[in-house]
């Protein structure tokens, strides 16, 4: 089984959060564990939604995971960003050749830290950083990275990473699932 890390700021957009979070654990075989950077399991998205973390990130070890996942919202990723944790975590994901996947205004902490350069990647327009080729597409994937637009994006982001993970034929099994096919 595949293990993700999603990282939950206040302010998170909830949408990109929990619709990626249902799609990807979906196919039964990729956990993704939700972990609040506060000092509290509770965190509360950008509508006021408050969402109970499966733990914190600073008990958390990059080496148990295959991949981590950002979602959007301004306010999250203002959050996420002003973390030295998150940033150190970003990090240590990038230098283990972890997969990185990223939505709305989160692709920006990687084009900061440079991860995006001679990358296609899509975010929310106003957040393109770094040197990487901007595409205003719902969503990108580019080797190991995974990027999306916006939260009206986020089954398209979802769907993206699925593929990347685990190919074509797990994610024609989520969505007979979810059509009632």
């Amino acid at each position: 089984m595949l293990k993700g890390l999603m990282l939950l700021a206040d302010g998170f957009e909830q949408t990109e959060a929990l619709t990626t979070h249902d799609i990807l654990t979906r196919t039964h075989e990729i956990d993704l564990e939700y972990v609040s950077i506060n000092d509290s399991l509770m965190v509360t998205s950008s509508m006021g939604l408050r969402v109970e973390a499966l733990g914190l990130l600073k008990d958390k070890r990059v080496e148990d995971y295959d991949f981590l996942v950002l979602p959007g919202g301004k306010g999250g990723v203002d959050n996420l960003k002003a973390s030295s944790l998150v940033i150190d975590t970003v990090k240590k994901f990038h230098e283990a050749g972890k997969k990185h996947f990223a939505i709305c205004a989160a692709p920006s902490i990687l084009g900061e830290l440079g991860y995006l350069d001679g990358k296609e990647y899509t975010c929310f327009p106003g957040f393109q950083k770094g040197n990487g080729n901007y595409i205003n597409t719902g969503s990108v994937i580019d080797g190991d990275l995974v990027t999306g637009h916006s939260m009206g994006y986020t089954i398209e982001f979802a769907s993206n990473i699925v593929r990347l993970l685990l190919g074509e034929a797990s994610l024609e099994g989520i969505q007979k699932g979810v059509k009632g096919l």
